[in-house]
């Protein structure tokens, strides 16, 4: 298996490992499912890992990850922590520039003119609150897939920790 045509070279089982970590972890699984899941009530317990050990994806993950080395996995961290990291600047740009500006503007020109939205052609507010609604949906998809690339850059940082801990006491064990 090799990258599509155009893409920086990378190595292929990780990057097909990759694309099976991106299908579990799908934006739409988390919208879709999480209000529905008994996961829900365990959100306000101060042990989220317990909770994320149980589930399906992650249960998932880790075995997709279980055929890959330690550089490889090392190599995959990075690689999520990257993606997490644009995911999140991307969601925070975006809702800044098509919710909270447009948001302000709305009701920054709606006080110096009143009857603005009336002389451009927005007979009714709800129009304009309709739009706005749209927008706000939309950085809420975004902030769902930022979400999930953060899930994801956790679930890597937790297969790290566990190979740390059985290198360690593979050595242990050697040294006794």
């Amino acid at each position: 298996m090799s990258e599509p045509k155009g893409y920086i070279a990378n190595d292929p089982v990780v990057m097909g490992v990759w694309k099976r970590l991106t299908k579990l972890f799908a934006v739409w699984r988390l919208i879709v499912f999480a209000s529905f899941t008994r996961r829900m009530v365990y959100q306000l317990s101060n042990d989220q890992m317990s909770t994320l050990m149980r589930t399906r994806h992650w249960k998932l993950g880790l075995g997709l990850l279980g055929g890959l080395d330690d550089a490889q996995i090392d190599f995959m961290a990075a690689w999520s922590q990257l993606n997490a990291d644009r995911a999140e600047r991307i969601f925070r740009s975006t809702a800044l520039l098509i919710v909270s500006i447009p948001v302000a503007a709305v009701f920054g020109i709606s006080e110096l003119d009143p009857t603005i939205w009336q002389q451009l052609g927005f007979e009714r507010l709800d129009t304009l609150i309709f739009i706005i609604g749209g927008w706000m949906v939309a950085s809420g998809i975004m902030m769902a897939a930022s979400w999930r690339a953060r899930d994801l850059a956790d679930l890597l940082k937790l297969e790290q920790a566990r190979r740390a801990l059985r290198n360690h006491r593979k050595a242990a064990a050697s040294a006794a």
